[in-house]
């Protein structure tokens, strides 16, 4: 078992990804997940919806919550 610590991070520092077609206008940020921070049941993504962008309707067979910060 590795040892748990701590990321202190803007979310401005991490790069932001496109999502694609299936997304327009749609860019994400992964600020904590499993590759880069060991974190194999939590994820932190910052999702950014360009003024006319939208996700797909779909769901998720885990706990998922938004956060809406503006707009």
């Amino acid at each position: 078992m590795t040892e748990p610590k701590a990321k202190v991070c803007h979310y401005s520092e991490v790069p932001a990804e496109i999502f694609g077609d299936e997304a327009p206008g749609v860019s994400i940020r992964w600020v904590i997940d499993e590759e880069k921070d060991g974190a194999p049941i939590y994820a932190l993504r910052v999702i950014e919806v360009a003024p006319g962008g939208h996700t797909p309707d779909h769901t998720h067979p885990f706990e998922h919550e938004n956060f809406i910060m503006e707009g």
